[in-house]
Formats: C-alpha cells, structure tokens, sequence
C-alpha cells in the first residue's frame, strides 16, 4: 500500500479538492444503489397486496428523485474529479522530468539507470491508465466498503450461510487473479528495456538529423530490421500479459456461474416454501448480485492497488538515485578567479582505463587558454571535469582555493558558458533557443548573434530572431548549416555573459571566411573573461595567452606558442604537420 500512501500524500499536497469531490463521489455512488435494491420490494408487495397507490407513489418518486439527484451531483464530480486529476498527472510528468534533467549527468549514459527510468515512467501510464486509475480503485475500495456493509445487513437477515458461500467464492477468484496481476506486472518491468530500445531506433527514424546518415549509408532496411526484431520480442510479451487476463477472465467466468447457480437455486426454493415473498426475491437477487458485484469490484480494487505497487517500485528506485552533485552550500566568491587542478585523476564509471591521470594545473582569470591535442588525449573530459559534469575519481579542483564540490552546484554552473562540439539547438524560435524566455527584448539577441557572425543570415529571414529552427512545429522554420548552427550556439553562449567562457571546436563547421573572421574577432569576444578554446586546428594558440598539450590523459607540455615553436617538442611537431598543407 505504500504507492497508494504515496499518491494520496501527494494529492493532498497539490490538490487537495479531488481528495473531497471523490469521497463525496464514492459515498453517494454507494448508498443509492441501497436504496435501488429496498425500495422496489416495497413496491412489488404492495402492487401485490393492498395496493395503497399513494404509497406506491411515495416509494416511486422517492426512488427515481434520489437517483437523479445523485447521478446529477455525480457527474458534476466527476467532471472537477477529472479535471484535478489530470492536473496531478501533469504535476506527477513534470517531477519525473524534472528529476531527469538535474540528475547526475553521469546517469545519463548509464544503460542501468535509463532502464529504471523507463520503468518509472509506467507509474504514469501503468495498464494505459497510470496512477489516475490505481487512485480511482483506492476511493473505489471506500465506495465498495460501504455499500458491502449496507448489503451485508440485508443478505444476513436471509442466511448467513448464504454470505459465506458468497465470500468463498470471491476470495477464490480474487487469490487467482492476484496472482495472475503479479505474473502482469513481472512482464511489463522486464519488457521496459526492450520499449526502450525500440523507442530509441524508431526515433532514429524519425529525426531529421539523422536523415543523411541512414539514405546515404543505404541502411534503413537495416532499421527496420531491428524495429521489427524488437517489436516482435514486445509481442512476445504481450502474448504472455494477455494470457493472464485471459486466465483471470476463465477464473472470473466460472466463479460468477456458480454464484449464479447457488442464488436463484436457493431463492427459489425458498419462494416455493413460501419463505420469503416475489418483492422479498427480488430484493434478495439484488442485494446477492450487488453483494458479488461490490465484493468482486472491491477485491478487483485491492488486486489492482497491489499489481500497482510493482510500478511504484520502479518509480521509488528512479526517484532514490541519489544526486550527488548538487551537495555543496558555499556561495560562489565575485571575481577574479583562479582555477586549480591538484592531483586530478579520472576514470568513467564502469570503466577501468584512466582518462586522466595525476592533472595539475592552475588556470587564472582574464586569460585565455587553449588545449591542444589529438583525439582521445583527454581534452573534453578536462572541460566536463571543470564544469562538473562529472567529479574527479581522485583529486581535487580548487576555485580560488576551495574545492568545487563545497560550492552551490547551481551558483558554480552559472560561472560557465560553453559552446561544445556537439551542441545542441532545439525546435524553438532562434531567440529561446538564444534567451530561453529571459527577456522580451530583441536588441540584445541580435546583438550577439551579429558579434558571432549570424548577422547576414537573420537579415534573410523573413521573420528574424522569430524564426523557428527546424520544421517540427512550424512549416515556414529553417534547417541551419552546421556553420550556422555553430554560429547560434556561440550567440547564445555570448547571450549568458558569463565570467568563463569554453569554445569547443567552435570553428569546425565554419567555411574559411568565417573562421578567419571569428578568430579576426577572438579578443573583443572573449574580452574580461577567462577563456579555454579547444581545437584541433594548431592555429587557434597563436591568439591565446597559454597553451596546454593534452597526450593519454595527460598534461605534457604547458607554455606559449613561441616558447613550444623553440623547444620543437610535441607541439611543434603537430603545429608544423598541420602548418605544411597551408605553407607547400
């Protein structure tokens, strides 16, 4: 019962309303159906006795009066019911979202946690009702409850024999069907990873982005392939979790037949012994019926509430992975800054090969840095380190001598604005995908959009910074080459206005005028902030104060540019490899 605890706890916190307007609900929904199964006994022995017509009315009119007004007032409960519930549901999507989008980024690439988010996913949508239909079945069970107890009184005064019967029966059906649930939700948790491998190659599929690669390469046959392969492994599955619903529908089928046999056989018998009158059958076939019914709902109820506890399981799991970034309480200090790595070595989680190994290196505010080696030397783990993305295995980083992870993880991030090789834009507007909703003015969008070199380009579009990137959403949205896209990203990076500033690769995907005129550009840019400029192009050092050379994970030379063209160590050789096609 702790998922159904959970979510009332929940409610009463958010929505408090749909907790009164269902109780209300499920007590009226259960009382009249007392007065349903009374009030037409009445009225049969009087058709069939004295026939007192005023009676009669009396009896009729009370009845269909209350059924109306209750079905009226229900249904208005219904509807605020629904409507609140849905808000909940919105409130449940957004904290698990949430919780995606500030766990630890190391999570992120870890197959094992982004199972178990899948899997909390069908708190939301478990059987495709989710935890809006397992809080239906908790006021249900009250509902059912009261109404059992009205009927009780009215079955007993038959036969107590006849309750027991009853009560075997049900609880025969309920013990098979839980069973059968349990066996239902087992599958659905082990199928989680399959939906998610699924879901990955299908939207594969459906991205843009990835249009190019899959007709080019001649591989969407071999797509398709593996959709299929995993969908059918789904099928498989499926097959399983309908085989229990049909067990539990056999189970149900048989237990409700024999019910049926018992009740008319013993009414029946009882009318012919002249026990009990033809209104005192139909009272009792009712209520026996009703009984059944209520105690069939009413175990169905807690069947469903216990099945329910396996997704609020998987839910709990996802929402007790721990984050362990954001510990720190420090404020974080005003400028200058000076930024220490001390004895830093690191490794990815599962792996056993180091990244980098015993870093040390101090990098000082107002300067501007650039890292320099081939691929896989360990330059972009140095930047994710810095920007805590991940925390060194062993080791500290220092900000102006205290170790980062004491600072508030939020105020440390915000010292950042980085323009990564693989930078994202999203299906937004140029501007949010610049300001993201920080302010309602223009000028200084186009401002930096202009110092990146976008300037030309927004001129061209019809509906400037308002254009939508992407076709997504809007027909008329543009598709930005991968040295305008750059160009977005280095704006919005500008737009953050950040005392550092970490580009990238930013000039990959730039045509040779562009890049001329951005590194023409580099000081005003970066101007007053501590800058660290990642490449692969050997020229990009000549406009930096200081260069590190990153080699296995290592730090291997640390200096200028003239002072390495004079030692003709590492860096010079790799500057002259690359300087040789521009100089032949």
């Amino acid at each position: 019962m702790n998922g159904v605890f959970y979510l009332f706890k929940y409610a009463w916190k958010f929505q408090r309303k749909y907790i009164f307007y269902a109780l209300i609900q499920e007590i009226l929904s259960s009382v009249i159906p007392l007065t349903l199964i009374i009030l037409p006994k009445y009225i049969i022995d009087e058709l069939l006795g004295s026939q007192n017509i005023k009676l009669i009315i009396i009896y009729t009119v009370t009845m269909i009066a209350c059924n109306f007004a209750t079905a009226v007032v229900c249904s208005w409960l219904r509807k605020h019911c629904f409507v609140l519930k849905g808000k909940l549901f919105v409130d449940f999507q957004e904290m698990i979202s949430n919780r995606l989008s500030k766990c630890d980024y190391e999570k992120l690439e870890d197959p094992s946690f982004l199972d178990v988010k899948e899997k909390a996913k069908k708190f939301l949508y478990a059987n495709g009702q989710g935890f809006g239909e397992v809080m239906d079945q908790a006021f249900n069970i009250l509902g059912n409850a009261v109404r059992f107890v009205g009927i009780i009184f009215i079955v007993v005064n038959l036969s107590v024999k006849v309750v027991i019967v009853l009560v075997i029966l049900v609880l025969i059906n309920a013990v098979i069907e839980g069973k059968l649930k349990e066996r239902y939700v087992s599958l659905d948790m082990e199928k989680a990873p399959v939906e998610r491998r699924t879901n990955y190659l299908i939207s594969v599929i459906e991205d843009f982005s990835y249009g190019k690669e899959i007709r080019l390469l001649d591989v969407s046959e071999w797509f398709s392939k593996n959709v299929r392969h995993y969908l059918n492994i789904s099928q498989n599955f499926y097959k399983k979790q309908m085989s229990s619903i049909n067990k539990s529908q056999y189970i149900a089928g048989i237990t409700n037949l024999l019910q049926e046999l018992f009740t008319y056989s013993f009414l029946i018998v009882r009318v012919l012994q002249k026990m009990i009158s033809i209104g005192d059958f139909t009272m009792y076939l009712s209520a026996i019926n009703s009984f059944s019914s209520s105690m069939n709902d009413l175990m169905k109820s807690c069947v469903e509430i216990k099945q329910f506890e396996g997704y609020y399981g998987a839910l709990k799991e996802y929402l007790d992975v721990p984050v362990t970034m954001n510990t720190g309480s420090y404020d974080v200090p005003e400028a200058p800054y000076e930024i220490e790595f001390k004895n830093v070595s690191f490794r990815y989680p599962g792996q056993t090969e180091w990244s980098l190994k015993n870093i040390n290196v101090k990098i000082s505010d107002n300067k501007k840095y650039s890292i320099v080696g081939e691929n896989g030397a360990g330059k972009t783990t140095f930047i994710k380190l810095l920007c805590r993305l991940y925390d060194p295995t062993e080791g500290h980083i220092l900000l102006n001598g205290t170790d980062i992870r004491e600072y508030d993880y939020s105020q440390y991030m915000r010292l950042f604005s980085t323009v990564f090789q693989d930078y994202k834009l999203f299906s937004f507007s140029i501007k949010d995908n610049i300001a993201f909703g920080e302010t309602e003015e223009d000028a200084r969008v186009i401002e930096v959009l202009k110092k990146s070199g976008f300037g030309d380009k927004l001129n061209a579009l019809e509906k400037g910074i308002h254009s939508y990137i992407h076709k997504d959403f809007e027909e008329d949205g543009f598709e930005p080459s991968g040295g305008e896209g750059q160009k977005i990203a280095l704006a919005r990076a500008l737009y953050q206005d950040r005392p550092v500033i970490i580009l990238d690769e930013p000039t990959a995907a730039l045509d040779p005028k562009a890049e001329y005129t951005m590194y023409k550009n580099f000081n005003s840019l970066v101007e007053g902030k501590l800058t660290l400029y990642i490449s692969h192009r050997m020229s990009s050092s000549r406009f930096c104060d200081y260069v590190l050379v990153f080699s296995d994970g290592a730090i291997i030379e640390e200096g200028t540019h003239e002072e390495f063209m004079k030692l003709k160590k590492v860096y010079s050789s790799l500057y002259s490899m690359q300087a040789q096609f521009y100089l032949d």
